[in-house]
């Protein structure tokens, strides 16, 4: 049957507030098993967060409210609820004529395929006269792309399985080949062929993932085990057969962003690496290669300041033969004919690490690295290539993170279940010695507990100097402790620096904010 925007808005609400994975499982079970064939094609496409953003922003939706009601109450309300679409839903007039009957798939097909903004909008408002409160708060997620439900890939193929007649396995292998609005994958999941022309050995294959480093595993014989760096860089495949393809770690076709890596063969490849920066032989910072990826249209001049590099370090299929079976040094073998058959030298291959005992690599982990590397991985030489995390095969062992002090500067409303905490915070560090002014150095908004949380938020209401909006500036006192995993300079950032993945590491309640280090202390940790 057709579900309605109430019904879909209904199941994101339990798939938001139940944490059990079984009843996750079986609330999208149950809807699919009531939902018609385009609905669910539709709940998949959102859920999976797989369309496409609408050229429709907040500030957009924000004008049509403020038409209808007074922007001062409007502003009022947002300060205090923290999160728009929940303030434009709670806000919006309602009628009579609310509650009425739209379907998920009506909305889509109505609004989804317009590109005009204008007709986009006109389309809202006169959808968000006659529907509730909690159907408005589902549509400008849906069309902002801010939808989260607390719901992986896995937990939805597990439930799909249950739904379909295909197993896991089989999911899983042809996952990539379908793009929403996935009719076509209901129909396969429900017993009909594959689309002609989908080709298993040309679509994007989940990577083998590495746990953290066991140190059980210092007890083997390391002559079991390869070691390899681990490149900061972006976990790529690259996979060859009548064309080149590039795709992302989350399985994203960056294939036109890249167009220096692309070559031709005859036989179909999958390689596994690592995209870097390479630049004169010197692997440029994560931040340069951020640069590349966030271009629209890549320039001659792009080209040459920022040559792509692909690291190989795997292989999946070699000559249109699948791999995977072998253990790692055969597939190395492979890799090397492989890199030695294309001749780029902007494909190269991952050089093993030579080492007979263990603490030969703790000496090299003490040892300062290069910023380009996180550390080191540890594989065993046995294993097949399988996806996601398997047991006791890959492990990865990071540079242990920097810490260093901070002072608070801003904080600003979380949003979901943080909407009504101030929990996204901006940190900074002295200029110079004079501790009379503060240049921010990053955002922070994980690494404290719920308590903590709690604590952070009084702190924010009491010590608020100035309000914009959902952001305060903050009384320069208080300092809290930030681990990152890696500094480079940035030019984007006002303090001439960026840190990789900051988070809080505790609270500093006791410290004075002018014992907090000063700028040039933060840029000398640049190597």
């Amino acid at each position: 049957m057709k579900m309605s925007m109430n019904n879909f808005s209904t199941l994101l609400d339990k798939l938001l507030l139940n944490s059990s994975k079984k009843i996750k499982i079986k609330l999208l079970y149950e809807y699919f098993e009531q939902a018609n064939s385009n609905d669910r094609g539709w709940t998949l496409s959102i859920i999976t967060n797989s369309i496409k953003k609408k050229n429709i922003h907040l500030n957009d939706l924000k004008n049509l409210i403020k038409n209808k009601i007074s922007p001062e109450l409007f502003d009022l309300s947002y300060d205090y609820v923290g999160d728009i679409a929940e303030t434009i839903s709670l806000l919006w007039p309602k009628n009579k004529c609310s509650n009425f009957n739209l379907s998920l798939s009506d909305f889509m097909n109505n609004v989804f395929f317009i590109d005009n903004k204008k007709t986009i909008l006109e389309k809202l408002e006169n959808i968000f006269n006659s529907s509730s409160s909690s159907q408005i708060y589902t549509i400008i997620k849906i069309i902002t792309g801010g939808l989260r439900v607390g719901v992986s890939n896995g937990l939805i193929r597990e439930s799909l399985v249950a739904f379909g007649k295909r197993s896991s396995s089989e999911i899983e292998e042809v996952w990539h080949g379908f793009s929403y609005p996935f009719f076509d994958f209901f129909e396969w999941l429900l017993g009909k062929s594959l689309p002609k022309g989908l080709k298993k050995e040309d679509l994007f294959h989940s990577f083998m993932l590495a746990k953290s480093i066991d140190n059980k595993i210092f007890l083997e014989d390391p002559r079991n085990f390869l070691a390899e760096y681990k490149w900061d860089g972006i976990r790529a495949q690259i996979i060859v057969s009548s064309t080149f393809k590039l795709f992302s770690r989350n399985s994203e076709d960056i294939t036109d962003s890249f167009p220096d890596l692309k070559f031709n063969l005859n036989d179909n490849y999958i390689i596994d690496g690592e995209l870097v920066i390479k630049k004169e032989n010197e692997i440029l910072p994560f931040n340069i290669l951020q640069k590349r990826t966030r271009r629209k249209k890549i320039t001659n001049k792009i080209l040459n300041e920022l040559p792509a590099h692909f690291i190989a370090y795997d292989i999946l299929y070699f000559k249109g033969k699948k791999c995977t079976h072998m253990n790692l040094n055969k597939r190395k073998d492979l890799l090397s004919k492989f890199i030695s058959k294309i001749n780029k030298d902007n494909i190269t291959f991952s050089p093993s690490i030579n080492f007979s005992k263990w603490k030969e690599l703790e000496f090299l982990m003490a040892s300062p690295l290069n910023n380009h590397i996180e550390g080191l991985m540890i594989k065993r030489i046995v294993t097949k290539y399988e996806k996601g995390r398997v047991a006791n095969s890959w492990f990865k062992w990071k540079k242990e993170p920097y810490t260093i002090d901070f002072v608070l500067m801003y904080a600003q409303r979380g949003h979901g279940k943080r909407s009504s905490f101030y929990s996204d915070f901006t940190f900074g560090c002295w200029v110079d010695n004079t501790f009379d002014k503060l240049v921010p150095i990053g955002k922070a908004y994980s690494g404290f507990s719920n308590e903590e949380l709690n604590q952070l938020d009084k702190w924010v209401r009491n010590n608020t100097l100035e309000r914009f909006g959902p952001v305060r500036s903050l009384k320069s006192k208080l300092v809290v402790e930030i681990s990152f995993d890696n500094i480079n300079h940035s030019d984007r950032h006002k303090s001439g620096v960026a840190l990789r993945f900051p988070r809080f590491s505790r609270i500093r309640w006791d410290k004075p904010a002018n014992e907090v280090c000063i700028l040039k202390d933060i840029k000398s940790l640049i190597n």
